[in-house]
């Protein structure tokens, strides 16, 4: 993880210079014309927090598209299980991290440049559960990322998002000519009719409540395990 950093460092030290940058900017404009403002800016923060993780996540293994340096890399005297554990904590829990303290930072050099004094709940969007949660949301779907920067080989960013993108289409058609089949049927010259009454309670039950419930299960508590797993052989079918 040490030799990670520091191959990375310059990079990483411009992107949350850039990025942190151009927050402040945003925020110090937003305060001069309408320092109530600054409060509804917490949405542009996470965004850029979601944004530059997920394109650290699909870089980090930028190395093994390098034949010169993946060699040195691939001969590391460590198990792929390490590789896996560095590279997860790197753009998940450390990046989350850093991201929270920088997002903490510009707020802080907000209100010092344009004078605001600063209030009891000024950081409280970072610590609140609904902050906390949408790190979490975070950490999650970067498993995502992380497993496209090892499959893909070139533009592994904008490949993973392309095939987010086609695996969502593609299961929306599926689960929209399921609900057609179970709730109802299509009439493109008026409506779609739900008969959702012809379903037996139980059979009804199952899609309203515990079908949701298994949903949000996987999403937050197998996701993550899922795609590591599919990672770890993506780094053990490169290493050979």
């Amino acid at each position: 993880m040490k030799r990670q950093v520091f191959v990375n460092f310059t990079g990483l030290l411009i992107a949350f210079a850039s990025i942190g940058g151009m927050l402040l900017v945003v925020s110090v404009l937003t305060g001069f014309f309408n320092p109530e403002g600054i409060r509804g800016l917490w949405p542009l923060y996470f965004v850029a927090l979601f944004l530059g993780g997920y394109i650290f996540s699909g870089n980090i293994f930028s190395e093994l598209n390098s034949p010169q340096r993946s060699i040195t890399f691939l001969t590391l005297p460590v198990s792929n299980l390490e590789r896996l554990a560095m590279a997860w904590l790197l753009t998940a829990i450390m990046y989350s991290i850093f991201a929270l303290v920088g997002i903490a930072l510009v707020i802080l050099l907000t209100h010092l440049i344009v004078g605001i004094p600063l209030a009891a709940g000024t950081f409280s969007a970072i610590w609140t559960w609904d902050g906390l949660k949408t790190v979490l949301i975070y950490v999650i779907t970067q498993s995502v990322f992380l497993f496209g920067a090892i499959y893909f080989r070139k533009l592994n960013f904008f490949k993973t998002i392309l095939s987010i993108f086609v695996i969502q289409s593609v299961l929306g058609l599926i689960v929209t000519i399921a609900v057609f089949l179970i709730f109802g049927t299509v009439n493109f010259e008026s409506h779609l009719g739900f008969q959702s009454a012809s379903l037996s309670p139980g059979l009804e039950n199952f899609f309203r409540e515990t079908l949701p419930d298994i949903m949000e299960f996987a999403f937050y508590y197998l996701m993550i395990p899922f795609f590591l797993v599919l990672t770890w052989f993506g780094i053990k079918e490169r290493q050979v």
